[in-house]
């Protein structure tokens, strides 16, 4: 079964030739393979688009990271609702007194170099 003709508002009959540097053509062409296009479509779709040029697609790995960020979010807001409901006294008074030696350390160390 052959594909249906398009009608002729739709086909694409005139020829714009472009010159790019290196470096543009570069560019082009990797966000063109970022968003799974070639770069003529890619092209085409950053002149006449209304809506921003979606320059990635979303890769399983991303969708994990995003994953493990929500629920890493998750839990901080968990701890974050519990010190505030007064749970966790002495963890609390541990990292006060952690970031104490911290601030310490840093102005020991901020210290020595200024009298290096």
């Amino acid at each position: 079964m052959a594909r249906p003709k398009k009608e002729i508002e739709e086909l694409r009959i005139h020829q714009i030739n472009i010159r790019l540097t290196d470096i543009e053509r570069e560019y082009a062409n990797k966000q063109a393979k970022l968003a799974g296009l070639t770069i003529a479509n890619w092209l085409r779709r950053a002149a006449f688009s209304k809506r921003p040029l979606v320059l990635s697609k979303v890769t399983p790995m991303h969708r994990a990271y995003y994953k493990q960020l929500v629920g890493i979010s998750n839990n901080i807001n968990q701890i974050a609702k519990n010190l505030n409901q007064g749970k966790y006294t002495k963890i609390l008074s541990g990292i006060k007194e952690t970031n104490d030696l911290l601030h310490q350390i840093a102005q020991y160390l901020t210290d020595d170099r200024q009298t290096n």
